[in-house]
């Protein structure tokens, strides 16, 4: 989308603007060849961005202003390269020369930057996503339908319930009250986005940190929990494994 709009306003300004001599330029099929000039620095955004993900990944997902500064201008350096190349071999019919380049770099490119810079950055900003990463001690457990997130401190979190296709997530809120969430989603699915539950029963997934004590024996035991009320079955199939746990 933002690689679309980039051709958009870069034909435009090409086209009716007619920068970079484009003027003196002459062709049955004007609008076509100056057309590609956008379509260039749609191709170079693609590939711009690919690179740029992998340096995302590079710095292990933190994108600082500063990342955010340097990326924007070698996309410019990068973009400009290649409609130089168009524009002086293409479109003028001219011989490559590097000192000739780096002139266009400067005198061209550098004084572009401040008139698409803010276009792109919006852009970026408008159809992009803000990933704030979690702390170390945080949980975050989606469902199937949209909208469906909850993040969570690990110490806030009790158990989970399965009923049908949907779980019930109990969890303490901001006012120290035990709440719950129904999302649509899977025991097995939960427990794949947060291994550290145990299953204390065929519905059920508990947060260990979170038990208080373990109340009856093996044939008719519930856990219970250090915030709130809330007592939950523990099969005979896991009482022993749940009860060395917290031992």
């Amino acid at each position: 989308m933002v690689g679309f709009i980039l051709f958009l306003f870069l034909s435009f300004v090409i086209i009716f603007l007619e920068p970079f001599d484009t003027d003196q330029f002459h062709s049955d099929h004007k609008l076509l060849v100056l057309s590609i000039f956008g379509v260039l620095i749609f191709i170079a955004f693609v590939i711009y961005s690919s690179l740029e993900n992998f340096w995302y990944f590079r710095v292990r997902k933190v994108w600082r202003v500063s990342h955010e500064i340097v990326s924007t201008i070698l996309f410019f350096l990068f973009s400009g390269s290649i409609i130089y190349l168009y524009n002086g071999l293409v479109i003028n019919q001219g011989d490559y020369s590097l000192r000739s380049h780096l002139l266009y770099l400067k005198n061209i490119v550098l004084l572009m930057i401040p008139v698409i810079a803010p276009v792109l950055l919006f852009l970026r900003q408008k159809f992009g996503e803000r990933i704030i990463p979690l702390s170390s001690n945080s949980i975050l457990l989606t469902g199937e339908n949209k909208n469906e997130t909850l993040s969570l401190e690990k110490e806030d979190l009790l158990f989970i319930k399965a009923f049908e296709n949907y779980v019930e997530i109990y969890f303490v809120d901001d006012n120290n009250k035990v709440v719950s969430k129904t999302f649509r989603q899977t025991l097995s699915n939960v427990y794949k986005q947060i291994p550290s539950l145990e299953k204390c029963h065929r519905s059920y997934l508990v947060n260990l940190i979170t038990v208080k004590e373990i109340i009856g024996n093996s044939q008719s035991a519930k856990i219970s929990f250090i915030h709130g009320e809330k007592e939950i079955p523990l099969s005979k199939t896991y009482y022993k494994q749940i009860k060395n746990r917290l031992v």
